[in-house]
């Protein structure tokens, strides 16, 4: 597998197409000024790959060049791109399709140097909305330099939809209570990106928690009065009570509607998308607090289908599309008929062999729904390639059965977001490979492709590689790490209890080993493209003194005993360097939180005081 996503058609052909000093990169009349820029994107590609220095132009393409044209007999999303002795076309039936072609020709440019197979591809997607979803609000807020990154790689691998996902991590105007202690993206950052993506083909699309997952807002003495549960804004941060409450009371409809509205129409207007994701999922606490009365005489469902209705119906009444996570109202998909026929439903499922029940019961309510598979990073250092892969495949495979109009790869960040984002390239290229086309390819095939492609490794043994170090070897993982810290000596006695340490000597022997085969791929990787294996490194470390540190715990020796002092001291070396790799991708964040909490782990290990941190919180 050499292009990615795969290609629907392919005929090679006898010859090769060789470009010269005297080649020009040819626009056709018929495409869109944006065009130039796919122009740049080739000629780009042929510096790096090719070492030739092309000029762009715009006209009528002579023998010899590369030209790019719109050809309205094409269907629409469909190009055409033939590489033949005496020049290049790419023939497209719409922009989006010419830039689609345009990335593959960079993919062939990039394995082949100046001499192209001659070759025919047509190609076109099976699905029309292929996105992918980002966490910025549990703990990281990425830089908008790497964002702007995270856009040139969806491009190039086709993904045409993005959202990024936010609790409090944007500056709402009259919210600084909530965002004070962070580092939120600004309205110039979304303008400047939204435009950066446009220009691209990726739709950025909205999304802001407006039910369940609001801790940091329902959490402020300013807007308490709006929580489920009363006295929120009395207890202390936590990562284990953050991702469990919060959800906001709608026992009064008409003001928890006009404060949610509120910032929806003030978000809403920074992107050009004409959807909007509302999101609405895991509302813990409906009917548990000031909402209890009127659940229990009304039922849960009709007060979550009321406050969903009414913000879907605002955003239509705008000229939009609502979106919404699926995962409470697929107990009751019957109500999917109350909301406006627009909505779209996000179908979520991350297990690697994930049932088909969800989507068909959707798809059966008659409402539009996406799949939303997984790139399974979450709550782990390493992120669970094969299960991200076969999930990917799994829920592309059900979205066709029943007709989703697109699929969304998730990208979570639950308790303090430690997972890398870089990390997450392999589980989003499964997602646009799949979404693409659907037809199964072997994992250590995609794998190899993802290597020489994404990380230009001439041994396509990378990622691979990576798999390895991502196969099951977090004994004593994030989770665990955090619940032991956070919480009470009855409750840590439970959590070494789920916890198999006889797996660790083994764990952290393979974690080495496959540490061992990244450096040594980290020999084919060109100069500049070589940071994954410092990365990576830091990585396996911290799984293997993770680890370390439970079977230090599952001793029972007594605090600072033994080992601790020496493993607290590992731990904030190590910590050092982890902080070091966030800097490249990420703001400062909600790093103090995460910092707070792994000075507590020190102090643990050596047997000093942590008793604010199960008695007060960690703020």
């Amino acid at each position: 597998m050499d292009l990615l996503p795969k290609p629907k058609q392919r005929a090679l052909q006898q010859g090769a197409f060789v470009p010269g000093i005297h080649t020009q990169i040819v626009l056709a009349p018929n495409t869109a000024p944006g065009a130039r820029l796919y122009g740049v994107m080739l000629q780009t590609a042929l510096a790096d790959y090719a070492g030739l220095e092309l000029d762009l132009n715009r006209g009528a393409a002579r023998a010899g060049d590369i030209s790019l044209a719109l050809d309205p007999a094409l269907p629409a999303g469909r190009y055409r791109l033939a590489l033949e002795p005496a020049g290049a076309a790419l023939t497209a039936g719409d922009d989006e399709a010419l830039c689609n072609g345009v990335q593959t020709f960079c993919q062939l440019l990039q394995n082949h140097g100046a001499v192209l197979p001659a070759q025919t591809i047509e190609d076109w997607p099976d699905l029309a909305h292929r996105g992918y979803y980002f966490d910025c609000s549990r703990g990281r807020v990425p830089k908008l330099a790497y964002l702007k990154r995270v856009a040139d790689r969806l491009c190039r691998y086709k993904v045409n939809q993005w959202q990024l996902y936010i609790e409090h991590t944007y500056l709402f105007r009259d919210l600084s209570e909530a965002w004070r202690d962070d580092t939120p993206l600004t309205a110039q950052d979304i303008l400047e990106l939204d435009e950066y993506c446009a220009a691209r083909h990726i739709e950025l699309v909205p999304s802001l928690s407006s039910f369940g997952h609001m801790y940091k807002i329902l959490s402020t003495k300013t807007h308490c009065d709006l929580c489920e549960l009363e006295d929120s804004e009395k207890i202390p941060f936590s990562y284990t009570y953050a991702g469990a409450h919060h959800t906001l009371n709608v026992s009064d409809p008409e003001k928890a509607q006009a404060f949610v509205i509120g910032l929806i129409d003030e978000y809403r207007t920074l992107f050009r998308s004409n959807k909007f994701n509302i999101c609405d999922d895991e509302t813990f606490d409906l009917g548990k607090g000031r909402s209890k009365a009127q659940a229990e005489e009304l039922g849960e469902r009709a007060l979550y289908v009321r406050h969903v209705k009414a913000l879907c119906e605002h955003i239509v009444a705008g000229g939009g599309v609502p979106m919404f996570w699926g995962d409470i109202m697929y107990r009751f998909p019957e109500s999917c008929k109350e909301l406006p026929p627009q909505t779209i439903c996000l179908n979520w499922g991350y297990l690697p062999d994930q049932r088909e029940d969800e989507i068909r019961a959707i798809a059966q309510s008659g409402i539009t729904q996406y799949a939303c598979p997984g790139c399974c990073t979450w709550n782990r250092w390493m992120p669970l390639m094969d299960y991200s892969y076969r999930n990917n495949r799994t829920m592309c495979h059900h979205a066709h059965k029943y007709g989703a109009a697109g699929l969304l790869n998730t990208d979570w960040g639950d308790y303090a977001h430690v997972n890398d984002p870089r990390l997450s390239v392999p589980g989003v290229l499964y997602g646009a490979a799949f979404a693409w086309n659907a037809e199964p390819v072997p994992f250590e095939e995609i794998n190899e492709a993802i290597a020489r492609l994404e990380w230009n490794d001439a041994s396509g043994t990378l990622v691979n590689a990576m798999a390895k170090l991502a196969d099951h070897h977090e004994i004593f993982d994030w989770p665990h790490a955090v619940n032991w810290i956070e919480s009470t000596d009855a409750r840590r006695a439970e959590i070494l209890a789920d916890v198999d340490f006889a797996k660790i000597p083994a764990a952290n022997a393979a974690v080495a080993a496959a540490r061992d085969e990244i450096l040594a791929a980290g020999r084919s990787l060109p100069a500049g493209r070589r940071d994954i294996v410092q990365l990576l490194c830091v990585v396996a470390e911290g799984i293997r003194l993770w680890n370390d540190v439970g079977a230090y715990l599952a001793k029972g020796q007594a605090p600072g005993a033994g080992e601790g002092p020496a493993l607290a001291a590992k731990l904030e070396h190590w910590f050092y360097r982890y902080r070091l790799e966030w800097d490249k991708t990420s703001r400062v964040s909600a790093t103090p939180n995460l910092i707070r909490l792994m000075n507590a782990w020190g102090d643990a290990l050596r047997g000093r005081a942590y008793g604010a941190v199960q008695a007060e919180g960690i703020r």
